[in-house]
């Protein structure tokens, strides 16, 4: 690949991790728990208020961790009274695990969510400037 996709894949990078690292101070700012508004409590957060109760293994899949580091991240988030693990709660399966947000996992939940929405003119601003790099990527890229 020539040295100009290199170049605009670095730029969509940058422009992905400065929105990142922006948008994860105004939810640390907004919430006051930042160690709960990083993209893994996050994605779990919303998982669980978009689907309901589940099973940790759905949990480590949409998060992309192991299941030793799903246990630490639902342990930590249990004791901060986020969600609950209610076991034998299958009835399929008695020894499985469903873990459920809490009304302070769903608070936070909203907190997190009211300050995306006041973040986002800043988000349209650079998801125009990564869609214009895409489209330089797209016309540097090589046809398949």
């Amino acid at each position: 690949m020539s040295e100009a996709v290199h170049e605009n894949a670095e730029k969509l990078l940058l422009q992905l991790a400065r929105f990142g690292t922006g948008l994860s101070r105004s939810l640390a700012a907004a919430t006051n728990e930042p160690d709960f508004v990083t993209n893994a409590p996050v994605l779990v957060l919303c998982l669980l208020d978009l689907d309901g109760p589940t099973r940790p293994g759905v949990i480590a899949d949409v998060v992309g961790l192991t299941s030793g580091g799903t246990t630490k991240l639902l342990d930590r988030m249990e004791a901060a009274g986020l969600l609950h693990r209610a076991y034998g709660a299958i009835e399929s399966d008695h020894r499985g695990v469903q873990v459920e947000l809490t009304a302070r996992g769903r608070t936070l939940l909203r907190q997190a969510t009211t300050a995306l929405l006041e973040h986002l003119p800043d988000a349209s601003a650079t998801i125009k400037q990564i869609v214009s790099v895409m489209d330089e990527l797209e016309g540097t890229a090589p046809a398949d």
